[in-house]
């Protein structure tokens, strides 16, 4: 495939929907950050997204995490359960949608959302 080579910058409809009210994602919202991140985002897995995974608040919609694409991050089901469940495992997910886990030895890897 070729690459895309035209500025998009400030077309409408090119940027994610803001922020949802409340702890689910909109439609929009959804379909963004699971186009966005396609597989699990765990490093390593290779689940797909869209069809079966879950989107997860990096701070938690609980703490005050927002519902909005620079805080969700897609991952598979079981990764998603294994986030939340594994004590000592460190996830930092930056705006641009890099994440960086850490594991409790201080190992660290870090994923990008696939490139378009």
């Amino acid at each position: 495939p070729e690459a895309c080579t035209h500025d998009l910058t400030g077309r409408p409809g090119l940027r994610a929907p803001g922020p949802t009210e409340g702890y689910r994602p909109g439609a929009a919202l959804d379909r963004t950050g699971r186009a966005r991140d396609r597989r699990c985002r765990f490093p390593g897995c290779r689940r797909w997204v869209p069809e079966a995974g879950e989107l997860d608040h990096h701070r938690s919609y609980a703490a005050g995490g927002e519902t909005s694409a620079a805080n969700l991050a897609g991952y598979c089901t079981s990764d998603h359960r294994g986030k939340h469940q594994a004590p000592g495992w460190q996830h930092i997910l930056a705006p641009d949608g890099t994440l960086t886990v850490t594991t409790p030895t201080g190992l660290t890897a870090v994923t990008t959302p696939p490139p378009y």
